[in-house]
Order: C-alpha cells, then sequence, then structure tokens
C-alpha cells in the first residue's frame, strides 16, 4: 500500500521535475542577500524605471513651464511649479520606498520557504516510516488494515505538503527574479541570514526627522503659501465679498490640512516605533525557543546512539528544530519590516540604513 501512496506522489514529482529543468541550463549562481536585492532592484525593476522616467517628465514639464512662461504671475507660477515637482517627488519615493521594502522581506520569504521544504520532507520521512512498522504490524497481526489505511493518508498528505512547498518556493522564485530583472533560468542562491544588532531609535528623533522630510507636508506648506498669495491678491484687487471670503475659507482649509496631516504622521512614527521595539523583543524569546529545542534534539540523537530512543523520535526533533528556525525567521522578518517601516516615514529609507 505504500507503493500506492507513493506513486500517487511522483505524478507532482515529475511535474516538479519539469520546473527544475529550467534552473539546470542556469549560469553561475547570483548570491542574494537584501543589499544585493536592493542594488539589483534599482538598476533592473520595471515599475521603479517607470517612476524614475515619469519623475524625469515632470522635471522637463516644469522646465517647459519656465521657459514658455505659461503662467503670468512669477510668483504664483513657481509656486505651482513646486507644488508640481514636489507631488511627483513624492510618488517616486514612495514608489522606492515600497520597492525597498518589498525586495528585503523577498528575501525573508524566500528564507523560509526553504526552510519550509526542509521541515515537510523530514516529515514525510518520518510518516514513511510510521507507515512501515503499520504495515509490518498488519503483517503480523497486531494492528488492522483500517490502521495501515489512515496512516497511508498520513503519508500521502506529508508528501502532497511536501510537493506543494516544493511548488511554492518554485513560484516565489520566478516573482523575486521578476522583480529583480533576473533570467527565468538564472540559479539564485541566498545568503545565509544575519542577525544585525538592530538600534535604538529615539522617539522624538524620529518624529523630527519625519516632519523635516515630508514631501508631503513640503507641498502642503507651499499650498498655503499658495493660498495666502491669491487672497492677498483679490483683496488688493478689490474683488467680491464673496469671492474674498471663498479664499479665506480656502486658506484656513489649507492650514487645516496640514495640521491634519502632521498630527497622522506623528501618530504613524509612534505607532511604527512601538511595532519595532516589540518586534525586537520577540527575537530574544524566538532565540531562546530555538537553543532549548535544539538542546533536547542534540539529548535525542545521543540516546539513538545509544540504543535508547528510536529514529522515529530523532526525526521528530528534527522537524521541532526547523520549525523553530522558520519561527526565528520570522521573528527576524518583523523586526526587518517595522524597522524600514519605520525609516520610510522618517524619510530616511535607503540601502545605508539596513543593519
Amino acid at each position: 500500500m505504500k507503493k500506492q501512496f507513493f506513486l500517487i506522489g511522483c505524478f507532482f514529482l515529475i511535474f516538479l521535475s519539469g520546473i527544475g529543468r529550467l534552473q539546470a541550463s542556469a549560469q553561475e549562481p547570483v548570491t542574494l542577500g537584501p543589499s544585493r536585492m536592493i542594488e539589483l532592484a534599482v538598476l533592473n525593476n520595471l515599475d521603479f524605471k517607470i517612476a524614475l522616467v515619469q519623475l524625469e517628465n515632470t522635471r522637463l514639464e516644469v522646465q517647459k513651464m519656465e521657459a514658455e512662461n505659461l503662467l503670468s504671475e512669477s510668483t504664483l507660477s513657481d509656486l505651482q511649479k513646486e507644488i508640481t515637482l514636489l507631488g511627483q517627488q513624492n510618488q517616486f519615493q514612495l514608489e522606492k520606498d515600497q520597492l525597498f521594502i518589498k525586495v528585503v522581506d523577498d528575501y525573508f520569504r524566500l528564507l523560509m520557504a526553504e526552510k519550509e521544504i526542509e521541515s515537510q520532507e523530514q516529515n514525510v520521512e518520518l510518516e514513511e516510516i510510521i507507515l512501515e512498522s503499520v504495515e509490518k504490524q498488519v503483517a503480523a497481526g497486531y494492528s488492522i488494515d483500517l490502521n495501515l489505511l489512515q496512516q497511508g493518508n498520513e503519508y500521502y498528505d506529508a508528501l502532497f505538503s511536501y510537493q506543494e512547498s516544493m511548488l511554492n518556493h518554485q513560484q516565489l522564485i520566478m516573482e523575486v527574479k521578476n522583480s529583480l530583472g533576473l533570467p527565468r533560468e538564472q540559479d539564485i542562491r541566498l545568503t545565509e541570514m544575519a542577525l544585525p544588532g538592530f538600534p535604538e531609535i529615539n522617539l522624538e528623533e524620529a518624529i523630527q526627522q519625519a516632519s523635516k522630510n515630508s514631501v508631503a507636508l513640503k507641498s502642503q506648506s507651499l499650498k498655503i503659501n499658495q493660498a495666502e498669495r491669491e487672497l492677498e491678491k483679490a483683496r488688493v484687487s478689490d474683488d467680491s465679498g464673496i469671492e474674498i471670503k471663498k479664499l479665506e475659507n480656502n486658506f484656513t482649509i489649507a492650514q487645516l490640512e496640514k495640521s491634519l496631516s502632521q498630527h497622522d504622521l506623528d501618530d504613524q512614527v509612534e505607532t511604527q516605533w512601538l511595532k519595532y521595539n516589540q518586534a525586537k523583543n520577540a527575537i530574544t524569546l524566538s532565540q531562546k525557543s530555538l537553543e532549548e529545542i535544539r538542546e533536547n534534539e542534540s539529548m535525542i540523537r545521543q540516546q539513538v546512539q545509544a540504543g535508547l530512543r528510536t529514529d522515529e523520535e530523532l526525526l521528530s526533533a528534527t522537524i521541532g528544530v526547523l520549525d523553530a528556525q522558520s519561527r526565528l525567521i520570522s521573528s527576524v522578518r518583523q523586526v526587518y519590516q517595522a524597522y524600514l517601516e519605520l525609516h520610510r516615514l522618517m524619510g530616511t529609507l535607503d540601502k545605508g540604513v539596513l543593519p
């Protein structure tokens, strides 16, 4: 019966081998870590290139407005040009920051996918050992066919999960290659995950930095200036009371909108700062858990060598270590996400801030 379950799974393995051949002809593997992935994304990512060209077009349009003097009033013209350019700069900054955060996160997604494959592979081996044991018990009359059927299902489920994790890994690799502009046939390998010392970030300084660097707030300051000058012009021109009142309201709205944006930004920075510090604490717990599980696995391995424990128990312990490693990767991933997002809000996100 074990062979029947295995044959069913072989159809999936044949499909997987077809995917694997896509990488067989690759050249020297590209080694990927967070920094290298950012470099490749900046060089090759198509969405990033589009955002860069759009920003350049906006700059050219502003130069054209200056050359042709499209607006008759120079002060308002200058303000409008700055607002237009800042708006596009803000969009470009958002695209760049999101790309940085995504490719770093992709690194950890790949690490977790690899660890999941290892765990699922060990689980298949474990279920196979149990299945062989049940087969022997049935043959000896110590167990019934129903137990064999149930364990066969357990083995098949484990095999299917293993194959599914391999498929998910291949799909993720294709997604990452597209994001980094790598050819489909290019082999990749990941650097070993480091556990950097994530720096302490002062909350008040983070809020100040965010306000200082916010393109959106700069744009709103220009809009306030623009609304004020339009109001002054209307008063000098002795426009109607209704028109002046509308412009006064526009000026007030511009001020209130900036105040609202400032409050929202302050709240976002503080919330992200809290997430960052909480995530750092979670790493310590994950490391401690992994150490304890590793010690237990090492003890069981010694007991197996002494004939006191079974291979089945050792496999279970090994799976526990792999799962604990995956949890640690997840913890580090969460800290990176919180850390990079905090720097995004502060307006200081670039490759140089990676811990």
